[in-house]
């Protein structure tokens, strides 16, 4: 049964003065102040603009004490002022998914042809058990929703991979052409064209490639330039952060444009939605401060939507965006450029070049390598380490033994991600002949990189995929038969400039990871291998 459509500001008139004291540090909210849904916790905003009003989708989150999430429907309300909301109770049972079994996850609604198309994420039942995106359809905005296939619309044999999450946080993007574009993943971005229909996908599954990418992607356009927005960094080892990247087509190339916002309060995830409603850009998102008058505090799913006024630099570029309690209940500020915040470049050392993202996703590493630790980078390798690992480290890096005397000339890494190289975040290249050491831990002598000093490494984020060093004069070094080598990235601990990836499985009995040294953990079991490939000419002359 729905909800009466009532403002919640009268909702949650009950129990107030209770709420006001531990939401978010509030008296009597003002309309329009975070968070803006008080009736229940509500997570993964996705607003819709029809006609007059912004419709705002949201899953509602019931996780008790103990519980990551729980769930099972998605709610429902509506604005014509961006302040006061009305509610329109649940319009879809994850259950309505008759081949669904649970997990009422990030949803959107998109309004063609008269229809309003809902495409949600939740948990399929067997025999894939992994989580799946399916659509339902409605002839209004506020539902009922039913499903429109009676099946997944994406299942896991769609994506097939190591992850049974991959398939979630659908978004929809209807460009001016009337072409429809579907994108989701974790912790892959995927995106491919829908039919005119809404409820089969047109043609093959592309990849948005983007640095730090982690889930809930959201597209939308304004002139000729489109943006991408996603929430990113949990696979490094971080809280989400809002990223964006803008590019000339849907389907790019992506230009990475960096940090839109920082973690949210209290939350480690963050999900976006932006809309223009009456020429006022908003950018939703969800934060973890709500108390609820039941005296239900936020927690790692008892989350609570929020909106801000987002802002556009001429340049097209948007304007990194602060998380506040106000909200929209203040007019918006006068457009105005805002100049980037600019670090202190580090350049990279004499003799060396490097060039980033080579290869996105390597199948293969390109050429004749002298060796490599395994075949299929992107397959084999599927964490990102960096500085930030475990409790910090100085360095990382990977050992590996030469057959035959040689001279060394280049060395590739998958990897990437990150915040770029600055003077609080350099990165040095060094690399130690072992000799024979067998220990578990090795004991570095001199850097034979740049004169014992290392080679410093200027890097701008970049989509993970090959990153190339190629070296001249004193830093080709020789290499001696039956001698194990180390090759380091060194830094600053807890500093994630960039990421290389490292496998779960031995690939390279020769060799292995290292951290600080010391055998690479990952949590409680042995991170092998990074990615690497060594390239070098016979000879030590």
């Amino acid at each position: 049964m729905r909800k009466s459509c009532l403002p919640i500001t009268l909702l949650a008139a009950v129990g107030l003065a209770f709420t006001a004291l531990h939401s978010y540090g509030q008296t009597a909210p003002k309309p329009g102040e975070n968070p803006i849904l008080r009736d229940v916790f509500t997570a993964d905003p996705a607003p819709l603009v029809y006609k007059d009003k912004v419709y705002l989708y949201v899953g509602h989150d019931e996780a008790k004490e103990g519980q990551m999430f729980n769930m099972n429907d998605w709610r429902c309300y509506s604005s014509t002022d961006m302040k006061h909301w009305t509610p329109h109770g649940s319009v879809m049972n994850v259950r309505d998914f008759t081949w669904a079994t649970k997990d009422a996850w990030a949803s959107q609604v998109v309004a063609r042809n008269g229809k309003f198309y809902f495409y949600a994420a939740v948990q399929e039942g067997a025999p894939a058990n992994a989580k799946a995106i399916g659509v339902a359809v409605s002839d209004s905005p506020t539902g009922p929703f039913v499903d429109a296939r009676g099946s997944a619309l994406i299942s896991d044999k769609t994506t097939p991979g190591p992850n049974g999450w991959d398939d979630i946080d659908p978004t929809v993007f209807v460009d001016d052409d009337g072409t429809a574009w579907l994108a989701w993943g974790n912790p892959n971005c995927y995106l491919a064209k829908l039919k005119p229909n809404m409820t089969e996908l047109d043609g093959p599954i592309q990849r948005i490639e983007v640095p730090n990418y982690t889930e809930g992607p959201w597209l939308h356009k304004r002139g000729n330039l489109y943006y991408f927005t996603y929430a990113a960094f949990a696979h490094q080892g971080m809280s989400e952060k809002m990223c964006y990247a803008t590019a000339p087509k849907v389907t790019g190339p992506w230009t990475y444009q960096g940090i839109l916002t920082d973690q949210a309060k209290n939350s480690y995830t963050i999900h976006p939605g932006v809309i223009e409603f009456k020429k006022q850009w908003y950018f939703f998102y969800h934060n973890a401060t709500l108390t609820l008058p039941s005296g239900e505090s936020g927690a790692l799913g008892r989350r609570s939507v929020c909106v801000e006024y987002l802002y556009y630099n001429p340049d097209g570029t948007i304007q990194p965006i602060t998380q506040t309690v106000a909200g929209v209940s203040v007019p918006p500020k006068p457009s105005a450029s805002r100049a980037a915040a600019s670090a202190t470049p580090v350049p990279t050392a004499t003799g060396l070049s490097v060039v980033q993202n080579i290869q996105p996703r390597p199948a293969q590493w390109p050429g004749a390598p002298l060796l490599s630790t395994m075949a299929d980078p992107a397959t084999t390798a599927l964490d990102n380490i960096s500085f930030n690992h475990d409790k910090g480290a100085a360095s990382f890096g990977q050992t590996f033994q030469v057959k035959t005397d040689c001279k060394l000339t280049r060395i590739d890494l998958f990897g990437g991600d990150g915040f770029g190289t600055d003077a609080k975040q350099p990165v040095t290249l060094a690399l130690y002949d072992l000799g024979s050491q067998a220990n578990p831990a090795y004991t570095p002598g001199t850097n034979l990189f740049g004169a014992g000093k290392g080679l410093s490494v200027a890097y701008t984020p970049q989509p993970a995929g090959l990153l190339q060093f190629d070296f001249a004069g004193s830093n080709q070094v020789a290499l001696q038969a039956g001698h194990t080598y180390a090759f380091e990235l060194q830094g600053i601990e807890k500093a994630a400039p960039l990421f290389w990836r490292v496998s779960r499985q031995e690939a390279y009995p020769a060799g292995g990871a290292y951290f600080n040294r010391q055998p690479l953990l990952l949590g409680d079991k042995r991170g092998y291998d990074f990615a690497l490939a060594v390239y070098a000419t016979a000879g030590l002359k």
